[in-house]
């Protein structure tokens, strides 16, 4: 592996961040643990999409996922005969959220000591469960040093709360990388979605397994593209899911005039931000789009790179934003719903979209729905998959819900054993994704 490069110089406005809000340290020491036993997750159903948001205006103070027109929501017990007097349509989901939250916590069965040796890939034991964030990075550290002449860790800035927010570059093959079109994968973007990062790491494992392995499939793709992985684009919310509060979801930075902290890193981007009702200016709310476009350092941070990505001749040809969920594969645009404004590529992105889910459904059954962000799920400004088709042109610029398709599966709390069958599920529709985009 190569040195690591900082991208720091591009960035010099992020520093700012760590001494102009109160010591990150001194927030976390604040925040007592979330427990979340016996809180009731319900799925509303709204008439329309309208519904929908005023639905999660009204439960902002609760966990809560709007998807398309119904609203999850995590009620507290002591809630819950008032949230039923209520006469919503509402489907019960579980009843108790805690009890979930204590089976996902299952201890590694991964021992680096023992799964991995010196200079070669780890074993898919790592798979078995979910990890801390300190073993997450030296995992990350072991895949490199498994492809010391391919790989470069690069670090992209730092996070409000001082993390290092790292990039991994692969590259390999024929020809030059900087000539070819890049593959740019994003994950735990929002932070308790922590099969994205499960799931990224199994991408990485599998390029590296493969072109060592002299498979086909990969040795074309590295011929092909050069590829440009962001685990933590939310280092901080990551982090704060698994000391404080599993439902998490926006960074950690405060705000100015309010007790309310954090910013919704998918809705800070800079192109069409603030494009209501996109996102909200409320600093309470899940969907906090910032003070301003980009404000946030983690932002600044993953941005500046993808400027230097998208301004190659090459450009990005695929980048892929992982979420999670509800099992969609999302097309720009998020801002808007007319189809007047939509993209002049969209024929092309649905069709490439649509290869995938059918890919997935042929493995397991999973049946994927794909369309345009704005109409198969919610108007959304300021998020990842619009800036880079809107900023740099990428050809395909996705948002991937991934598994499972509702709450009363797991939701944001999937359970250690869905992560491999999820994993293998992703890799087979990038396979095919990866073979078929070549050219555009």
């Amino acid at each position: 592996m190569k040195g690591i490069t900082t991208f720091a110089i591009l960035i010099p406005l992020a520093a700012a961040f760590l001494t102009s809000h109160p010591s990150p340290a001194d927030l976390r020491s604040r925040d007592p643990k979330v427990s979340y036993d016996g809180y009731h997750v319900y799925s509303v159903r709204a008439a329309d999409v309208h519904e929908a948001h005023e639905l999660e205006k009204r439960f902002a103070r609760y966990p809560t996922i709007h998807r398309r027109s119904t609203v999850d929501v995590a009620i507290p017990p002591q809630e819950v005969q008032g949230f039923n007097a209520l006469g919503l349509k509402a489907q019960l989901l579980s009843i108790d959220l805690g009890q979930q939250i204590r089976e996902e916590n299952k201890s590694p069965t991964y021992k680096r000591t023992l799964h991995r040796r010196s200079g070669q890939l780890p074993d898919l034991s790592w798979f078995d469960t979910y990890h801390n964030y300190t073993d997450h990075l030296q995992y990350w550290d072991d895949l490199a040093d498994a492809f010391p002449a391919n790989s470069e860790k690069l670090d992209l800035g730092l996070s409000y709360e001082g993390r290092s927010i790292y990039a991994y570059h692969y590259f390999g093959g024929e020809g030059d990388a900087k000539d070819k079109p890049v593959v740019l994968w994003h994950s735990t973007v929002h932070a308790r979605e922590w099969i994205t990062t499960m799931v990224h790491e199994y991408f990485a494992y599998q390029l590296i397994d493969g072109y060592q392995r002299g498979d086909a499939n990969v040795t074309y793709f590295f011929d092909n593209y050069d590829f440009y992985l962001v685990p933590f684009h939310n280092p901080d919310g990551f982090v704060y899911t698994q000391t404080t509060d599993r439902q998490w979801r926006k960074n950690r930075l405060p705000s100015s005039n309010s007790t309310c902290v954090g910013i919704d890193l998918n809705r800070n981007w800079k192109y069409k931000w603030g494009s209501n009702p996109g996102a909200s200016p409320d600093p309470c709310s899940d969907t906090f789009q910032g003070a301003s476009a980009g404000d946030t350092p983690e932002n600044q941070a993953v941005s500046a790179l993808s400027d230097v990505l998208g301004a190659r001749p090459a450009g990005i040809r695929s980048y892929v934003d992982m979420h999670s969920y509800g099992e969609k594969i999302l097309t720009p645009f998020g801002w808007t719903c007319d189809p007047s404004q939509q993209p002049p590529t969209l024929p092309r992105m649905l069709e490439v979209a649509g290869g995938l889910a059918a890919v997935v459904n042929e493995y397991n059954g999973t049946n994927y729905t794909f369309g345009v962000g704005c109409d198969i799920e919610y108007y959304s400004s300021g998020n990842g998959r619009d800036h880079h088709y809107g900023t740099y042109g990428a050809n395909h610029s996705w948002t991937l819900e991934l598994d499972p398709l509702t709450d009363d599966e797991g939701g944001f709390v999937l359970p250690p054993d869905r992560i491999l069958p999820v994993a293998q599920e992703q890799w087979q529709g990038q396979l095919w994704v990866l073979r078929n985009v070549t050219q555009d």
